[in-house]
């Protein structure tokens, strides 16, 4: 753990402004008792102070550091007043003033591993795909007719052409009803792993996954619909 910056008379004074402002913030969400107008006056002051903090720090060399999501999310650049205009990256702010190494990335440890994804279909029961963790994606192979193919981090080919092979098609192509959204919970498991999540985390939420879509499968509605799909 690095040691903590010792910071100047003005800093210390913009710190303790900003945590007072995060802790009246955080006891407002738990009390339900949130009144817009001050909580607007509130964000406004607190992202000027965590502003002119950052500006001071960066010019003692000791600037801010960020999560990499979190300079992601916030759409503006990092030096952008806006920037603090949530607590999130306010309490970042104050996480990096307490120990200059909190907010560093996690290793990412696991690219190249291999991962079993099981699903149940009605036309061949359970089948059997292997998802590989790549650099900008997954490499999908398996199944009842694919061989390895390289896909995005949502499982869907890079070209999105009829040609090109992802999960939506491997299920469609044995018609199996699946949730329509499946691609944005491969992209948050392959995030989450590039921020620090082992493989049996990443194995237990793919696993996860692939169980939602076999109950979606098993409970195809039968009787009338019966050979529809």
């Amino acid at each position: 753990m690095a040691e903590r910056i010792e910071l100047t008379n003005d800093e210390q004074e913009l710190f303790d402004i900003i945590k007072n402002h995060v802790k009246t913030l955080r006891d407002s969400y738990r009390s339900d008792s949130n009144n817009e107008s001050d909580s607007e006056k509130i964000y406004k002051d607190m992202s000027e102070k965590a502003h002119e903090l950052h500006i001071k720090l960066k010019k003692r060399n000791f600037e801010p550091k960020h999560h990499r999501y979190m300079l992601k999310n916030r759409g503006v650049p990092v030096d952008d007043e806006r920037f603090y205009f949530h607590i999130h990256p306010v309490e970042d702010l104050i996480a990096y003033v307490n120990d200059p190494d909190a907010n560093n990335e996690p290793e990412d440890s696991t690219i190249g591993e291999k991962f079993d994804f099981r699903i149940y279909t009605r036309r061949w029961g359970y089948d059997h795909y292997t998802l590989t963790r790549t650099q900008n994606g997954w490499t999908l192979e398996g199944g009842s007719a694919f061989s390895a193919q390289p896909v995005d981090k949502t499982c869907e080919s890079f070209e999105k052409t009829y040609a090109e092979i992802g999960i939506t098609r491997v299920l469609q192509h044995d018609n199996v009803s699946y949730p329509y959204n499946i691609g944005i919970f491969f992209e948050l498991i392959w995030d989450k792993a590039a921020e620090g999540a082992d493989k049996e985390a990443v194995q237990k939420a793919l696993n996860d996954l692939a169980e939602w879509i076999s109950l979606c499968e098993k409970t195809v509605p039968r009787g009338l619909f019966e050979g529809l799909i």
